[in-house]
């Protein structure tokens, strides 16, 4: 992997599941354990391996009670770039309207009475 941004981004992940599973008091073998995987696909995440597999880093994040972490990292309510991007896309005026008609219930204005005036 060549992009330097990833690579950093890979090893925060790393050094934060080391501090989250220390914090739990969790030794390398059994949140490995309970993770489902193996002690060395535990090191190389802890590492920022690029070459672990995301079903890997779901099932330490699950054996550290944040299964939900891995689906809120993209949400698209806290997606800044999304966001603006959907902003931009709105029309930058307004349509024209035509004013609504009476619904078939409703009875006719009275005539000669005017709506000016009347207010809510």
């Amino acid at each position: 992997m060549s992009n330097l941004k990833a690579l950093r981004s890979l090893s925060d992940l790393g050094q934060n599941l080391r501090l989250a599973r220390l914090a739990r008091r969790f030794s390398i073998a059994e949140l490995a354990t309970r993770a489902d995987v193996s002690e060395r696909t535990l090191i190389r995440l802890e590492k920022g391996d690029a070459g672990v597999g995301i079903g890997n880093l779901a099932a330490v994040l699950a054996a550290l009670g944040s299964p939900e972490r891995l689906a809120d990292l993209m949400a698209p309510e806290t997606d800044p770039v999304g966001l603006s991007r959907a902003l931009d896309a709105l029309p930058k005026r307004g349509r024209r309207f035509k004013p609504a008609s009476a619904a078939p219930g409703d009875a006719p204005p009275a005539p000669g009475s005017s709506r000016k005036g009347v207010s809510f």
